[in-house]
């Protein structure tokens, strides 16, 4: 348990807010293993700025304030009070670059207090085989182990600093899932590390942990070590980027292709346009998202056993799928004050529509890739033509009016020019 003393508390609805300050060293003690890895949190980066953090703690000044959650209803949490915390149930919203490079020096000095080992190149060996993860970020290395060990009484210096340090939390508690999103996108605005398309993951893994345990299909986030594999096609079938397949997913609901975007992002913007937006958020159920999911993973199988790598290669490209699906939702007419009911119905028929179009018909991926290997010379952007494209030709598909891709990009090249 975690002990820090509340400064201030706002009750606002169900959640509390909380300013506290406790012992640096006891928090970095009293952290769970796996910290690092919340899902909604990115992994830690290289930043030269953040690598001198042990520097200003031994200076004795102050480091911004880390942003916790947890949940819990039987905490004291009067102003003034010492509020135990179980760490293994805290996840960081805010902080957490700060916090792991505290953290491995905090580790680094432990260890080598433990060991028997006391010459640097041996023991930093040793340390990197228990503690890979603190090398694979650049945190540490041996050349920084060198270094700091080379200084007089430097080890004990980050001991006696971590030991004396206060460190000032804002601690929510009783977040929801989709809360706990929220306050990631406002606490990471004007972050520039923070890419556009990890700011729209954000706005989705609610669902996340649904997703992972319940459904046959494989999805990769940007950090992921397969991620780029995956995108080049390089895969197998029902393994696709989750941000390709959010993206398909509001092009099904809204009837129109769409691209990750998520430009100039305003808090107060997004909080109002989920709820006067054009698709009613409640859709996004994890029920409802996997029965979509394991509709899709049909039709990636009958893709990729027509078409083979090609196929595999096509199907994964969030253009393909933003065409795809776009083209499903307005063939089948979904719209955005339809019940769970009809909209499930509706997801059944099309997709069993065009499993049956491809397996009878095809697709002519290759038709397609002649197609593309055209575009070089014309001036047109490349990702929201072939959006366009593929839309046009699977809505046609699903009709029954035989367009060949030739046809579909001839006839949007003209609406270019």
């Amino acid at each position: 348990m975690y002990n820090v003393t509340i400064l201030d508390r706002k009750t606002l609805e169900n959640r509390i807010w909380l300013l506290c300050k406790g012992n640096l060293k006891e928090y970095l003690k009293e952290l769970k293993n796996d910290f690092y890895k919340f899902s909604i949190q990115r992994k830690i980066v290289k930043n030269q700025y953040l690598d001198t953090l042990v520097s200003t703690i031994k200076q004795g000044d102050p480091i911004p304030m880390i942003t916790l959650t947890f949940q819990s209803n039987d905490l004291d949490t009067n102003v003034g009070s010492i509020m135990s915390i179980d760490m293994d149930n805290v996840e960081i919203l805010d902080g957490l670059q700060r916090t792991f490079r505290l953290w491995a020096h905090h580790i680094l000095i432990n260890e080598f207090a433990k060991s028997d080992e006391k010459q640097i190149v041996p023991f930093t060996k040793q340390l990197k085989e228990q503690y890979p993860e603190l090398f694979d970020t650049g945190v540490l290395s041996l050349n920084k182990i060198k270094s700091l060990y080379s200084l007089d009484g430097s080890f004990e210096a980050i001991e006696t600093a971590y030991t004396s340090f206060e460190i000032y939390f804002v601690v929510w508690i009783n977040l929801t899932p989709k809360q706990i999103i929220h306050k990631m996108l406002l606490l990471n605005a004007g972050q520039r590390s923070v890419s556009k398309t990890h700011q729209f993951e954000l706005l989705f893994l609610y669902i996340w942990e649904d997703l992972a345990k319940h459904t046959v299909i494989k999805l990769y986030r940007e950090k992921d070590q397969l991620a780029n594999q995956v995108k080049s096609g390089k895969r197998n079938v029902g393994e696709y980027m989750f941000t390709s397949i959010i993206v398909g997913l509001r092009s099904f609901l809204e009837n129109k292709p769409l691209r990750v975007t998520i430009d100039d992002l305003d808090f107060d913007e997004y909080q109002s346009e989920l709820t006067s937006g054009e698709v009613d958020e409640t859709i996004f159920s994890a029920e409802f998202i996997m029965s979509f999911l394991d509709k899709l993973k049909e039709i990636d199988e009958v893709v990729v056993e027509k078409n083979g790598d090609e196929g595999k290669k096509w199907f994964v490209k969030d253009t393909t799928l933003s065409g795809v699906l776009a083209a499903m939702g307005s063939y089948g007419g979904v719209k955005s004050n339809m019940s769970i009911y009809e909209l499930q119905t509706i997801t059944d028929r099309v997709f069993n529509k065009l499993k049956e179009k491809i397996e009878t018909v095809g697709l002519d991926i290759n038709g397609f890739t002649e197609q593309y290997n055209t575009l070089s010379s014309r001036s047109v952007n490349i990702g929201n033509f072939i959006r366009k494209v593929t839309m046009d030709y699977i809505l046609n598909l699903l009709n029954g009016n035989g367009m060949t891709w030739e046809d579909s990009f001839s006839k949007n090249i003209k609406k270019q020019q």
